[in-house]
């Protein structure tokens, strides 16, 4: 833990004491001022609005939409073992979470979107013997005409195995509130059909679909995921049906998207919608299994089956936005001599406004982004 300490310090001293090369030519720190930043860097750089259709979709770029979106969801992690030996489909590992409603808060303005998500209630009232759980999410993303960035950061604790035959005590269920999932989300995507489709509309709302349109896409992304724990992630009653899964702690990661896809968004009575979408890949995941202390004991290539899929309706105005969701996110991940199967799916209730952004709002952006964004 002191080891620990002393690193950190080390750290924070050469970053404080460093000199810093990216100044201009009286010195200045050019990454504390972005439109010198962008003059030094990025002399030539212009960017050009495209033209979208204007009869199917309506663009609010002096407007500030902010919502709030109530989320019930379902996060479902599944542990199978591929081993021949008798029994073991029925030691699969089932780990549910105990998480009750999410409440989470975006706002856009132009170009860019962040949001987050915090727990309302941490219990559901027919999980009364799950563990404890918590989820967080973060997320920042750049919306252009056709194509949008997108990073975002989960963090979600506390699990429980409903299998009851995997239970080593008195207790029903196995509840493993040590074990801990991050995901760091890395994602692009491409809409064909950007000038009268609108991907955003029915989904982050900074933009609104007047007419009826289908649209195909594609998804890119490359994502991080760790699943850990204090302790072995099986129990002892499972150990003897994984093979090779010996004192396993902790499961990296590291996955890469290429998604075709395709969407429509139904426009009816002019303020009411229905839309759809759906992704359906092949991902390349590289994953590693680690025991205790960090150390790595096994390392492999896998494909997966991924789908991404959501749908809604809703109400749009010029002001005002309502809408109903369900979204889900399902993979099939086949480790050496393992599968993990896991699901996020969720209904969620939107609600949200726009109104003129204030001059600080304006201010800033214009201050920070780059020329014509």
């Amino acid at each position: 833990m002191m080891s620990k300490r002393l690193i950190c310090l080390l750290v924070f001293y050469i970053v404080v004491n460093c000199p810093v090369f990216a100044q201009d030519g009286g010195g200045l720190d050019v990454f504390l001022h972005p439109k010198k930043f962008y003059k030094k860097f990025f002399p030539n750089l212009k960017i050009k609005k495209p033209a979208i259709d204007s009869t199917y979709i309506k663009r609010y770029p002096d407007y500030l939409t902010v919502g709030a979106h109530l989320i019930l969801p379902d996060i479902y992690l599944d542990l199978q073992s591929k081993s021949s030996t008798q029994g073991s489909s029925g030691a699969t590992s089932n780990w549910r979470t105990n998480i009750g409603n999410i409440m989470a808060f975006s706002a856009s303005y132009r170009f860019i979107t962040a949001g987050f998500a915090v727990v309302v209630s941490s219990y559901r009232k027919n999980n009364q013997e799950y563990a404890h759980s918590s989820y967080r999410t973060a997320t920042i993303k750049y919306n252009g005409e056709a194509f949008y960035f997108q990073f975002k950061y989960i963090r979600t604790r506390g699990f429980t195995d409903v299998n009851e035959s995997n239970s080593d005590s008195l207790s029903r269920y196995t509840k493993r509130e040590d074990m801990l999932v991050k995901e760091y989300q890395f994602e692009g995507l491409y809409n064909f059909s950007w000038k009268k489709y609108s991907y955003y509309a029915p989904i982050d709302y900074t933009n609104r679909q007047l007419k009826t349109r289908i649209g195909f896409m594609v998804k890119a992304g490359v994502y991080y995921n760790e699943l850990s724990a204090d302790t072995n992630l099986l129990t002892v009653k499972q150990r003897v049906f994984f093979e090779e899964f010996d004192d396993i702690r902790k499961i990296r990661t590291t996955s890469f998207k290429l998604a075709p896809g395709v969407g429509m968004n139904l426009v009816f009575l002019k303020r009411f919608y229905a839309a759809v979408a759906f992704f359906t890949p092949y991902n390349l995941y590289v994953y590693n299994y680690f025991t205790k202390d960090d150390n790595r004991v096994h390392k492999g290539v896998s494909i997966a089956f991924v789908v991404d899929a959501s749908a809604c309706v809703g109400y749009q105005s010029e002001r005002l936005y309502a809408g109903l969701r369900y979204q889900f996110d399902s993979k099939n991940v086949v480790f050496n001599k393992v599968d993990m199967v896991s699901l996020f799916g969720y209904v969620g209730i939107d609600v949200g406004y726009r109104f003129k952004a204030p001059k600080l709002i304006k201010k800033v952006y214009k201050a920070t982004m780059p020329p014509g964004m």
